[in-house]
């Protein structure tokens, strides 16, 4: 898959690596960065990767249950919320941003959910540059 856009993933650093290096390799403009928790990831961590070209950021934290902080994953979930609120604000589309679960161990969705989301991100930059 031909990759034009720069896409940011701020994650946990218990999700599971081997997810993550996949979707690099699929995605090829993939840039990670790693938290000690997802909770950790601040709305203006998200608004930064904008502001350094990303065209798409995906938040990822610890699935439902498995967090090693107990709620860092809703944290940074809601977190996600509000950064969509600020950069729909700024006039661009919230779809931009998306938060995903990801397991510790092997659950698979991960990288279909982050294709797709991928596939929102063409769709959006086609829309862009036939205005």
């Amino acid at each position: 898959m031909e990759n034009s856009l720069k896409i940011a993933l701020l994650c946990c650093n218990y999700t599971n690596l081997a997810e993550r290096e996949d979707l690099a390799q699929l995605l090829g403009g993939v840039e990670i960065k790693r938290y000690p928790c997802s909770g950790h990831i601040e709305v203006t961590d998200i608004l930064r990767a904008f502001r350094e070209g990303a065209f798409g950021v995906m938040v990822a934290g610890c699935e439902k249950g498995s967090c090693h902080n107990v709620k860092g994953s809703k944290r940074a979930e809601r977190r996600v919320l509000g950064a969509k609120k600020i950069i729909e604000e700024l006039g661009l589309e919230p779809e931009r941003v998306e938060f995903f679960y990801i397991g510790r161990l092997d659950s698979g969705d991960f990288v279909e959910k982050a294709k797709n989301f991928y596939g929102r991100l063409l769709k959006i930059r086609l829309k862009e540059k036939a205005q």
